[in-house]
């Protein structure tokens, strides 16, 4: 899967899952993996004012004008975009869309706005997941330069021009993602909310394709026919992996975040969930739209894991792992959160330094060039940082990389 990236190797563990270790020592400011997620979609509040297609926010507060015309529920910033997307989108996930605010939806009033940018994920991954597998019936892309017909394996939102240098991924990918399950003893209150979304998407899918949120009891197979009892197995093959792909998306799906700290969207992307979670972590990701770029913070020697963090790292660490329990389920077992006090304090004070120096910003300062080995510049040598969120800068020395 990473044979086309330097320096980096999948590894296994019963602990940890999947990571990704370091093959070679790396250097400050190498790209180590670009990828393009698998399937990406607008917040909800901001669906209006941010692009579907590149997931990139008007640079002012007007409204966006073009849209899909089907379902009313996704804009585009220009035709361009338009044009990449909307054959894919009505492929896939329109249809659904179109009635995810139906009355017929008896759970619909119960959920907030964030709760359906989850929702818009999940049914964009199980419209996949209903037209590739149970239909074999692929978004099909038509290359007008060669009039060949290729299958678009990747889904995404994104155009679809080949990157030689982004590692894509596909429906089995997502599949494949670590799922970490939820119970009322691990975290009730997530276990009911994703209860009342495994039934609103049943209820959605049985809408959509049957024309009735219940398949009533009353009704006998021998008065059904044969399209239709087709259906409804598809529906159950359906339903049967809704909360499987609900605690995958949770654990492993990133936010996509403008300079002023806003989530405009969130995105799948498996390959990228090969990073494990570190509160003291050596790389940070760098998005733009779904495109994302592993960058390395510091020095990295050969044979250690290669880790981001999933949280804002400024916090306490009761907070940090109260929010990797309650948002990702696991508890951290990073040196930082595991050592003694002074290690602890000692290692805060260190990572503290790649802190955004921002207001309410939460990115981290990275080199977007590579360095070349610390130890052998000159002193006086100025390192230009960037903030990962704002792109504030900051100029430093080489001993700044000094643990």
């Amino acid at each position: 899967m990473f044979k086309s990236f330097d320096g980096l190797e999948l590894k296994t563990s019963e602990l940890e899952g999947r990571f990704l270790i370091a093959t070679r020592d790396i250097q400050v400011g190498e790209d180590l993996l670009k990828c393009k997620s698998y399937f990406s979609v607008t917040s909800e509040t901001l669906k209006t004012t941010s692009c579907f297609n590149c997931i990139k926010q008007l640079p002012s507060v007007c409204k966006l004008t073009l849209k899909c015309d089907q379902c009313n529920e996704v804009w585009y910033c220009n035709e361009q975009c338009k044009n990449d997307n909307i054959s894919q989108h009505q492929h896939y996930e329109c249809k659904f869309y179109k009635r995810l605010k139906s009355p017929k939806l008896k759970v619909y009033s119960n959920f907030d706005i964030e709760t359906f940018t989850e929702i818009r994920m999940i049914v964009g991954l199980l419209s996949r997941y209903y037209q590739d597998t149970l239909l074999n019936n692929k978004f099909i892309i038509i290359n007008n330069n060669n009039n060949n017909n290729n299958n678009n394996n990747n889904n995404n939102n994104n155009n679809n021009k080949n990157n030689n240098d982004q590692l894509t991924n596909s429906l089995e990918d997502v599949f494949d993602l670590v799922e970490n399950q939820v119970t009322n003893e691990s975290n009730p209150l997530a276990k009911e909310r994703i209860d009342s979304i495994v039934e609103f998407i049943g209820e959605l899918f049985n809408l959509v394709l049957l024309g009735s949120t219940i398949i009533t009891t009353t009704t006998t197979t021998t008065l059904i026919n044969e399209e239709k009892l087709k259906k409804i197995e598809m529906i159950k093959k359906i339903n049967e992996k809704s909360r499987s792909i609900i605690h995958k998306t949770r654990c492993n799906q990133f936010g996509i975040w403008t300079k002023n700290d806003k989530c405009i969207g969130v995105a799948v992307s498996p390959s990228s969930s090969y990073f494990n979670h570190s509160c003291i972590p050596n790389c940070t990701d760098v998005r733009d739209g779904s495109d994302m770029t592993f960058k390395s913070l510091y020095p990295i020697k050969k044979g250690e894991q290669l880790t981001i963090s999933y949280i804002e790292l400024d916090q306490p660490m009761q907070d940090r792992n109260d929010e990797l329990k309650y948002g990702y389920y696991f508890d951290c077992i990073c040196p930082r959160c595991n050592g003694d006090t002074i290690s602890t304090d000692s290692i805060d004070n260190w990572i503290s330094k790649f802190y955004c120096s921002q207001k309410k910003c939460t990115g981290l300062y990275y080199s977007k060039s590579i360095q070349p080995i610390l130890n052998t510049l000159n002193s006086n040598h100025e390192i230009q940082l960037s903030c990962s969120n704002c792109n504030h800068i900051n100029i430093v020395s080489p001993s700044f990389f000094n643990k």
